[in-house]
């Protein structure tokens, strides 16, 4: 699963995404979290753009029904790691917080670069 904040990175180097684009074999995943933090981005070109990467490189998954009793402060950290263990075998994060909240819940997580280095380049 691709976090949000990824997709700027995608976005910053072109060369990573047409690498990413040839694999075929890679099956990504953004959830309805992540594209509703997309969709807030004030800046209307900027939004557009990574909207539009995200569901071009990615299938979406729903958040419904994955919390339950989650605090507010952390349901939407809390429910990305529980997507990315239930449909995923590695989330992609860039935010230290969802990283270490993620990877204390069991889910195997990468950085941007140490996800590029593995699977893109």
């Amino acid at each position: 699963m691709l976090d949000s904040n990824i997709f700027d990175r995608l976005d910053e180097d072109p060369e990573v995404l047409s690498m990413l684009r040839e694999r075929c074999d890679l099956r990504l995943y953004v959830s309805d979290v992540q594209l509703a933090e997309l969709a807030a981005i004030p800046d209307e070109a900027r939004r557009q753009r990574l909207l539009g990467l995200a569901k071009a490189l990615c299938f979406t998954v729903s958040s419904s029904g994955v919390l339950a009793g989650a605090k507010q402060k952390h349901r939407a950290d809390a429910s990305i790691a529980m997507l990315s263990i239930a449909k995923c075998d590695a989330l992609v994060s860039d935010d230290e917080g969802l990283f270490e909240y993620a990877r204390n819940k069991g889910v195997r997580v990468l950085d941007f670069d140490g996800f590029v280095k593995r699977y893109v380049l």
